[in-house]
Parts: C-alpha cells; sequence; structure tokens
C-alpha cells in the first residue's frame, strides 16, 4: 500500500473514531442537561421534584402505563402511591393489571370490601390464580381498590394462568348435573397441582390441560353466546392455545411464538375494550381514566422492543388520541446489576446518581427531552433508541428487593416473569 492511501485509511478511521466518540458525548452531555430529578415515597405519598415532573405531565391524560419490574417491592410501593396522585386529583379510577379478567373481577370484590388482607386470603384460597405473586402487590391491589369509587376496579388483561378458580366458578354456575360434573372433574384434576403453587413443579394450564377438557365443557354447558359461562370457558381454552407452543416437543419454530404472542397482546386489547364499555356507563364524563401496570414490553408505543408486536401500549395511545386526550408512559426499574448492564445503562447511572445524592427513593428522567436526538441518531443502540421514542419517562428505585411472600410460601413456590 502507497504512503498516501495509508495516511487516508488513517484519517478515515480517526474521522471515524471521532465522529463515533462526539456522538457518545452529545448523548451524555445531553443527558446531563436534561437532568435526573429525585423523588420520595413516604406514607404512600409522591414528593420531591421527580414527582412534580410526573404530575406537571398528567394535563389531558387519560392513561399512564406503568412498565414495570415485575415482583419488585418498591414497585408497587411506587404504583399505590401514583394511583393515589391520579386518583384524588386527576380522577383516576381503574387498574389494568397482569392478570386474567375472573381474577380481576375476584380482586375487585375482595380489595372492595376487605382490602388487602382479603385479596391475600383470596390469593391463598387459589394459590395459582395470580400470574405475578407477592404481598406487597397485594397490598397495593387492596389500597386502591379501597379508594378507587368504582364497583369494579381492577381489570385483567392477562391471559388466564391458574384454572381451579374458573372451573370452581363453572361449577357454581353449572346449568345442570350433567355440567356441575364435567366442571367438577376438572377442578379435581387441576387442585392436583394447584393446591399449591406449582404443587409438583407443573404449571397445569401449560402442560397438563388439553383442548378437548374445554370441548367437553361447552359440550355440557352449551352455554349461550356472549353468557359468563361462554365467556369463562372461551378464556381458559383461549389461554391453553397461548401456552401450547410452550408445552410442544420438538421445540417450534420462532413463528409459532411469535403467533402465540400476537394472541396474547390482541386479547389484552380485547379485553380492555371490554372493560373499558362497561365503565362508560357510570362514568360521568364518558372517559374512563385507567393506569395499567404491566411488564415493559407491553407497554411500548408502537411496535415493542424483542417481541415486534404493536401492544397494548401502542392501543392505549391510539385510543386515548382518539378520545382528545394522552397517554403517559412511565418506564420503571431498579438500580440493579443487570440494568446497569443493559442497553440503558447511561439512563440507570444517571438516574441513580442523582437519586443518591438526594438520599431519595429514586429519580425519573425526561426522556421527550432526548426524543429528537435519538429520532435522528440512526448509530444509537437500537434498544435505547426504541426506548426514547416509545416511553415518556424514564424511571429508577433505588430499592431492589424482591417482594415478600411470606405469607405465601409453599415448598413448590417459584417466580414467574413472563
Amino acid at each position: 500500500m502507497s504512503l498516501i492511501k495509508l495516511l487516508c485509511c488513517l484519517a478515515f478511521v480517526c474521522a471515524f473514531c471521532f465522529f463515533a466518540d462526539a456522538q457518545t458525548n452529545s448523548f451524555e452531555q445531553l443527558l446531563q442537561t436534561n437532568g435526573a430529578f429525585p423523588f420520595r415515597i413516604e406514607d404512600g405519598k409522591l414528593s420531591g421534584k421527580g414527582a412534580e415532573l410526573i404530575d406537571s405531565s398528567l394535563r389531558d391524560v387519560q392513561f399512564v402505563a406503568l412498565g414495570e419490574e415485575h415482583n419488585k417491592r418498591a414497585v408497587h410501593q411506587f404504583g399505590g402511591a401514583l394511583f393515589r396522585l391520579l386518583h384524588e386529583k386527576y380522577d383516576f379510577n381503574y387498574l389494568a393489571l397482569e392478570e386474567d379478567p375472573i381474577w380481576g373481577k375476584m380482586l375487585s370484590e375482595a380489595a372492595r370490601n376487605g382490602g388487602a388482607e382479603a385479596v391475600t386470603n383470596l390469593a391463598l384460597r387459589y394459590p395459582n390464580a395470580f400470574h405475578l405473586s407477592t404481598e406487597d402487590e397485594m397490598q397495593m391491589i387492596g389500597e386502591i381498590g379501597k379508594i378507587s369509587t368504582a364497583k369494579e376496579a381492577i381489570w385483567g388483561l392477562n391471559q388466564v394462568f391458574g384454572a381451579a378458580h374458573i372451573y370452581d366458578q363453572l361449577v357454581k354456575i353449572a346449568p345442570n348435573k350433567q355440567a356441575r360434573a364435567a366442571a367438577q372433574k376438572l377442578l379435581d384434576a387441576a387442585l392436583e397441582y394447584e393446591k399449591e403453587r406449582f404443587q409438583k413443579n407443573v404449571h397445569y394450564l401449560v402442560a397438563i390441560a388439553k383442548p378437548e377438557d374445554f370441548a367437553s365443557l361447552r359440550e355440557a354447558f352449551k352455554p349461550a353466546k356472549n353468557s359468563e359461562a361462554d365467556f369463562l370457558i372461551e378464556q381458559i381454552a383461549f389461554s391453553n392455545r397461548i401456552y401450547a407452543p410452550y408445552a410442544a416437543k420438538p421445540r417450534p419454530p420462532t413463528a409459532v411464538f411469535y403467533e402465540s404472542g400476537k394472541m396474547r397482546e390482541t386479547n389484552m386489547k380485547w379485553l380492555f375494550a371490554r372493560y373499558y364499555r362497561e365503565a362508560q356507563k357510570s362514568e360521568k364524563a364518558g372517559l374512563p381514566k385507567v393506569v395499567a401496570m404491566f411488564g415493559h414490553l407491553h407497554l411500548y408505543r408502537g411496535l415493542s422492543e424483542r417481541t415486534e408486536q404493536y401492544s397494548l401500549g401502542n392501543f392505549l395511545s391510539e385510543l386515548a388520541i382518539f378520545n382528545d386526550r394522552k397517554s403517559l408512559h412511565i418506564y420503571m426499574g431498579v438500580d440493579a446489576d443487570y440494568y446497569r448492564k443493559s442497553a440503558f445503562e447511561s439512563l440507570v447511572r444517571t438516574a441513580s446518581e442523582a437519586a443518591k445524592l438526594a438520599d431519595a427513593s429514586g429519580a425519573v428522567i425526561d426522556l421527550r427531552g432526548l426524543f429528537d436526538y435519538a429520532r435522528t441518531n440512526k448509530e444509537m443502540n437500537p434498544e435505547l433508541r426504541r426506548l426514547i421514542m416509545s416511553y415518556d419517562i424514564f424511571l429508577i428505585l433505588r430499592d431492589t428487593e424482591t417482594g415478600s411472600i411470606k405469607r405465601l410460601q409453599t415448598p413448590n413456590f417459584r417466580w414467574y416473569t413472563n
């Protein structure tokens, strides 16, 4: 290679490195300029500059989408405190969760009548019914059910996770002896695996239940279209179909899991619409205001990161626009090593340092101030870019502890975090 060509190559490499370094520095500088704002959670209430930032963002907001880190104590403490603010100041009355709709109805009734203690007792009665299960979440649900003025404050938008509470309900509403016997037979079979959470270390609805079980229920009940029995049977059968790829051997192609995820996300939107139409009948303004707490991937605007699904969060965003309102999307994480090593490291570090300096519960970063940079910077890490363009606020909590399960602990208890 000639000296001139070598010098040209070196110049190109140096220019590229300078450009990349300038891009990194530019984002870091923008992040520092944009700032992180600490907040505190004390006695179930939010305070501090971070709380003020969130509060200032709530004008004309109909839906608050909280992308959560599952099973973390501080996440539910924050969720409860935020709902209290939203209810008292902005007339929010509903909490949508990653639980099934039948369980959501049961939780609403328990929380309204007996608060957190009644919710926990319900969980002890049906150990597998909760998709996500900590006493801290039950405390949050109980408090929200008490302060909400809605008859049905908790909206379950997930597929069915445990089967016993569904079969038990079918036994109660069976129209005849044949239907009751069919439901009781399946209830007895489910309880072999659901008297404790993951008894025998088996997820009944994934590994044991079969499509023909639900066909036999339909044959025995002959439910009228849109009746309670029709809804119960369809939801549990549909859930079994969602789980089917996870039980199949050999492992199906990736496309099969994608379709399963699409079914799940679509069902979430359908169930939300069902709850929403019902709530409209009792809301004076006709526009129910809802907090949705789901795993991060379900609440992105547009296509969700990794799953490549048009998410529930996107549905909420578009519905809010349709109603001439807004949605506010908050990404919640904890100051743990796996976040510090993720694509969001710069955001985590900035928020964590601000929270630690203020000795606060956590801190928030307003992602809206970073949107234009992310939109025009095609070289940015794609996960970080998608986050900034999909969520409004990034929130880090200093408390990294997993939620309490002392009263729920059984020999076969294990966490489930999908």
